[in-house]
């Protein structure tokens, strides 16, 4: 470091909707820092800086998600042939002012130095391995106790995430990583099963089904028997390719799955036999050109062999406490099929806001539905 007061650099990457970024960038001091140091007194290349914490020895700059520079999942495409790229995050700081230490002592400023050290908040909470060639994540929750089991949330993503780095699933959204949380674990302890895809999809929309899904089925039904899961409690979620191929896991097994929270996907409705008896609950929206009329189709196929359906359109930036409103509406219908489309104007500027109604509004808003996520843990198959 060319400051000799400043020990560590951390670069901290956070998973936001809109993917993973760099959002914070931490020195660590080599005293107590005074709580009066200003954020005017450093400088991050190619960041803005929008706050500032202190705390004991650390100084926190808050960067601004918005830079240009602050994405490190890069998301390519893959009907394009570019490919998707997870980036180390990296901050360069320079202590461009003289700062108070809590002792008093004035630390003169100081050149640029990179970041020696990164932080993935989350993101390193998972293990990564492979089994059948296939990569994936596994999140084990902290404390399981002796002789207990434990509910477990599979996430299968998009079609961009394709590629070789494991963590790409993880890092794309929110899908993965919120029932990580630690606030989502104090509620709803459980075990998070993520594997990644590399390759072409493995379901696309003419309805085809590469055999990389049974070998997900099979890593599925590995870690059921390696740790302490219960199978009474097993929960698939996804959106576009992952809720497809989540819909089609569905639909070969079942007897596998609780209940199965399904965004922005569809499937040919003259292939979904069994489908009506799951619970699930689907969410897309109005302006997708592919996943609304398809769920509609089979939302009224499901219903025509006996499913109890409850429908509603929701605005995409309900509240909280107006989408737990909306879940206790429709919960008390007793239905097992529940499907809420979002309201066009809630999410795209102007009519089809050129596919952003498909895979930006609604998976940046869809796992963030706290509502959703409680009820996808209220179900559980019969003993």
């Amino acid at each position: 470091m060319n400051n000799n007061h400043i020990l560590h650099i951390t670069a901290v990457a956070e998973v936001t909707p809109q993917g993973q970024k760099c959002t914070k960038a931490v020195l660590e001091y080599d005293r107590p820092m005074s709580a009066d140091v200003s954020a005017d007194a450093y400088r991050v290349e190619g960041r803005t800086v929008t706050g500032i914490a202190v705390e004991g020895c650390n100084v926190t700059l808050a960067l601004s998600p918005e830079d240009k520079a602050a994405a490190t999942y890069c998301q390519g495409n893959p009907w394009e042939g570019t490919a998707t790229v997870l980036r180390t995050a990296s901050v360069t700081v320079a202590q461009v002012a003289p700062v108070a230490a809590a002792d008093g002592s004035v630390l003169e400023p100081s050149d640029a130095d990179a970041n020696d050290r990164v932080e993935n908040p989350i993101v390193d909470d998972f293990i990564q391995g492979e089994f059948e060639g296939l990569a994936y994540n596994l999140y084990i929750p902290k404390d399981c106790q002796p002789g207990e089991t434990y509910p477990l949330v599979q996430f299968i993503h998009d079609a961009g995430p394709c590629g070789p780095e494991a963590k790409l699933t993880l890092t794309q959204g929110l899908g993965a990583i919120v029932w990580a949380r630690p606030e989502e674990q104090a509620k709803r302890k459980c075990f998070v099963l993520a594997p990644q895809f590399d390759g072409p999809p493995i379901v696309d929309d003419d309805w085809n089904v590469d055999p990389r899904l049974e070998t997900a089925k099979r890593l599925l039904d590995w870690v059921c028997d390696s740790y302490p899961v219960d199978r009474a409690r097993l929960y698939t979620t996804g959106q576009s390719m992952g809720c497809m191929s989540s819909i089609v896991l569905n639909v070969r097994y079942p007897e596998l799955f609780a209940a199965s929270y399904l965004v922005a996907g569809q499937w040919d409705e003259r292939q979904i036999p069994g489908l009506e008896g799951q619970h699930l609950w689907m969410l897309n929206s109005q302006g997708d050109a592919k996943a609304f009329p398809g769920m509609n189709q089979m939302t009224c196929e499901m219903e025509s062999k006996g499913a109890k359906v409850a429908r509603k359109v929701i605005d995409a930036n309900a509240s909280q406490e107006e989408f737990q409103a909306i879940a206790q509406e429709l919960t008390a219908t007793g239905a097992n099929v529940i499907y809420t489309p979002y309201r066009i104007e809630s999410v795209a500027r102007g009519w089809h806001s050129r596919g952003g109604e498909h895979h930006v509004t609604t998976w940046q808003t869809a796992y963030e539905i706290e509502a959703i996520r409680a009820w996808l843990f209220s179900n559980r198959k019969p003993c």
